[in-house]
């Protein structure tokens, strides 16, 4: 759903605005939700954990713990 914004801006960032509109062929309106939609997208993936900060998050598990499991659950669901 798209919602009605009003912006206050210096006259000449206005004209600067509308020239680049008119260069680009989108309206003023376009322009800014793209340059917003970039920032937010940069923004999101700021907040991201990043791989780095896993590492060692799983340094006390024991692969071996999740093996029996397995073979445990496989023996009870088939030994029927």
């Amino acid at each position: 759903m798209k919602t009605k914004l009003t912006l206050s801006i210096d006259e000449d960032l206005a004209e600067f605005a509308h020239k680049q509109a008119r260069t680009n062929r989108i309206s003023v309106s376009g322009m800014f939700s793209e340059y917003l939609r970039q920032h937010k997208i940069k923004s999101d993936k700021a907040n991201q954990p990043s791989i780095a900060s896993m590492v060692g998050s799983l340094k006390h598990y024991s692969i071996n713990d999740s093996k029996q499991a397995i073979k445990t659950i496989y023996a009870e669901k088939y030994s029927r």
